[in-house]
């Protein structure tokens, strides 16, 4: 994934201090990547009940059924272990900052809408008590593949690319970054 200044520390922030932490990543759409090596997020090549944390770093809005990952979580989770989930959060940066690109004009949108409008409900529905609910902002650069890799924005619609490349790259012209925004959310089994 594309480096943001700051996010790393942001997310390792709402990590406890824990003998086990499993990291897990958006890899494709059909995988994830749990610690280095490649998985189905419906199958983690993990033992039950073997982390003290696991960080899902914006995998969520990756998948279409994010709920099968969760479950997952879950099972590997051992009791009362925590959960930190990192999700984009559009509407905060792109159409709240008068820079970058409206959310609207990168069309559909990523695979799982809830992930990104209501996690909070996700992670509750897939039985998990949501202890913290953190916005923040960070620059990142004017650039759509590296806002796309970076899971701060979804690919954009084909018929809406090149409107979206023209905006981002008058904001490269002029030096700019783009405001982009995440949540953090801290979550226990």
């Amino acid at each position: 994934m594309t480096h943001i200044p700051g996010l790393a520390a942001w997310v390792g922030a709402a990590v406890p201090t824990t003998e086990h932490t499993v990291s897990i990543t958006p890899c494709t759409p059909a995988t994830v990547t749990v610690t280095g090596a490649r998985a189905s997020p419906e199958a983690l090549p993990l033992e039950d009940d073997v982390a003290d944390c696991v960080v899902l770093d914006r995998v969520l809005p990756a998948l279409e059924r994010p709920d099968a990952l969760l479950a997952e979580v879950r099972r590997v989770l051992r009791p009362a272990g925590s959960m930190v989930a990192v999700v984009p959060a559009p509407g905060r940066s792109l159409g709240a900052l008068r820079r970058g690109v409206r959310r609207g004009l990168l069309g559909k949108g990523w695979a799982c809408p809830a992930a990104v409008d209501h996690p909070g409900w996700l992670l509750a529905a897939a039985d998990f008590a949501v202890l913290g609910d953190v916005r923040a902002t960070f620059e990142a650069p004017a650039e759509v593949e590296s806002l796309v890799s970076c899971g701060a924005w979804p690919e954009p619609d084909a018929s809406r690319r090149e409107a979206v490349e023209r905006r981002v790259a008058r904001l490269a012209a002029a030096g700019r970054t783009v405001p982009v925004g995440f949540r953090r959310l801290v979550g226990r089994r």
